[in-house]
């Protein structure tokens, strides 16, 4: 006989809406990452130098690939230590409790995505190579916050014991 699990309603909406809000970003993401495909890898000069639409993609690309990562880490990852009855109080115990349950495989990874996310995501006058330099990297990097999202959908599956049908893997 198995084990029922139970949870608070509330808090597993919550999870669930959370979950949503991020496959959405997510998916968003990925047609980002198509649409800017051909922009990398980005210098300072190209990037002064974009015309509009690629400007346009470029820009919807820095807003989702930022969106997502705050999703997961003030939004999704928060929502399911909730839903395992699991205090988080900073961030960084949020990031450890992730590791530890293997959705992410380690710390610095986020805080490499984290910085990258800072660096393009500030203005700073006369840092085009280094704001170039960053997008690049994020968009060789996105696909692991995608990975992030697949991740906690297994652990949240085969570990919680959430239906597969309450949690649509991304579009591809």
């Amino acid at each position: 006989m198995t084990e029922q699990l139970h949870f608070d309603p509330d808090l597993a909406a919550l999870f669930l809406a959370n979950y949503a809000e991020a496959v959405r970003a997510a998916n968003s993401l990925s047609v980002s990452l198509r649409r800017t495909a051909r922009l990398f890898p980005l210098g300072g000069v190209e990037l002064l130098n974009l015309d509009e639409e690629s400007q346009e993609r470029l820009d919807a690309f820095r807003v989702r690939y930022a969106s997502l990562q705050d999703i997961l880490s003030n939004k999704l990852f928060r929502s399911l230590l909730a839903l395992e009855e699991e205090p988080a109080l900073t961030m960084l115990d949020v990031l450890h409790s992730m590791e530890k349950r293997e959705i992410l495989g380690s710390y610095k990874t986020w805080k490499r995505l984290r910085e990258l996310r800072n660096a393009f995501m500030h203005d700073y006058p006369d840092e085009e190579d280094l704001k170039a330099l960053a997008l690049t990297e994020a968009h060789a990097t996105a696909p692991v916050l995608l990975g992030l999202l697949n991740s906690l959908r297994q652990y949240a599956t085969v570990k919680i014991g959430l239906s597969v049908k309450d949690l649509p893997e991304m579009l591809q």
